[in-house]
């Protein structure tokens, strides 16, 4: 739910007494440089899109009360989304993603006990990477049954936001969010290094940012994120453009040799019918900062952002 802010002010036509009274104070304390001050007020709220657009439930709210239309004039914008990081026994990268949303992204951020039956309010849900209850069985498929997990489903089923990074791709494929199922790497190895990766669809929640064609260079850290699924799911998502990021060399070109883990049709990342769910193998929140070496990961979350909050700008 974006959460939305309203400035409302005087027309400049029009007499701000409060704001002259200002603007004559600072210049008696010594600030000569000051002009036009103008006094407004400031609203804020959450507002749900349920069935209207929040730009147009809010212009029709400053319209009939906020806003007086012969004297005032409205601005809305954006004041920020919230997000949750999902903290399951065995979770390794939760604190990264935290602290690449929190420190560097500078949006508000909470974790979430995997033992919680809801998510607090969040915009945006990130099951971040690691060894969820120590991978046993299969990667994700424990993880899958946490009480967390039915208010994330019922968060992807209502159009939330949910971002699944490295176990917590695996996770969304065992609970059924994603199609298709990641397996042991190729080579049997497990896989630790920078790779590059192609954005083969910019017009989702989490690629908008990006440039079609455009090649990231992010880290991977594991043991079983080769994507498979049977030949009628791949054309699924081929033909629905599901496929957000395939592995690649530094020119953009798929060849085996930049396949890190043997993954079908080099994919590293793809997302749900309705673009509100994605899974991706690559770490992002390790690449935000140019001293762990890229800066890529970044735009992957500011699109988040500014999906999120294009509707109140």
């Amino acid at each position: 739910m974006p959460r939305v802010r309203v400035l409302v002010t005087l027309k400049p036509t029009l007499l701000d007494a409060q704001g002259r009274t200002v603007q004559e104070a600072l210049h008696a304390l010594g600030y000569q440089n000051v002009r036009q001050v103008r006094i407004g007020k400031v609203i804020e709220m959450d507002v749900a899109d349920e069935g209207q657009p929040v730009e147009a439930q809010v212009k029709e709210m400053c319209d009939r009360l906020l806003a007086n239309p012969v004297t005032e004039l409205y601005e809305i914008e954006g004041t920020g989304m919230k997000f949750g990081v999902v903290v399951f026994p065995g979770s390794n990268c939760d604190a990264d993603a935290y602290y690449a949303i929190r420190d560097v992204l500078q949006q508000p951020v909470e974790y979430i006990w995997h033992r919680d039956n809801d998510l607090h309010g969040v915009d945006c849900v990130i099951l971040p990477g690691g060894f969820s209850y120590g991978d046993y069985l299969r990667c994700g498929a424990i993880a899958r049954f946490s009480p967390v997990m039915q208010a994330v489903e019922e968060f992807a089923r209502q159009g939330g936001l949910v971002v699944g990074i490295c176990n917590g791709f695996q996770i969304l494929c065992e609970a059924h969010l994603l199609p298709g199922a990641l397996v042991r790497n190729e080579g049997l190895r497990f896989v630790c290094k920078h790779v590059y990766l192609r954005v083969e669809n910019t017009d989702t929640p989490f690629t908008n940012r990006c440039r079609q064609g455009e090649v990231l260079r992010i880290p991977i850290a594991h043991g079983e994120g080769r994507y498979v699924c049977d030949r009628e799911t791949l054309q699924e998502l081929q033909a629905n453009n599901q496929i957000l990021f395939r592995y690649c060399d530094s020119n953009g070109a798929l060849t085996k040799e930049s396949n890190p883990n043997g993954s079908l049709a080099n994919i590293a990342g793809i997302c749900n019918e309705r673009f509100n769910v994605m899974g991706m193998m690559p770490h992002p929140e390790r690449a935000c900062e140019a001293i762990l070496g890229s800066e890529d990961g970044l735009r992957i979350f500011q699109s988040i952002v500014h999906s999120a909050l294009a509707v109140a700008r």
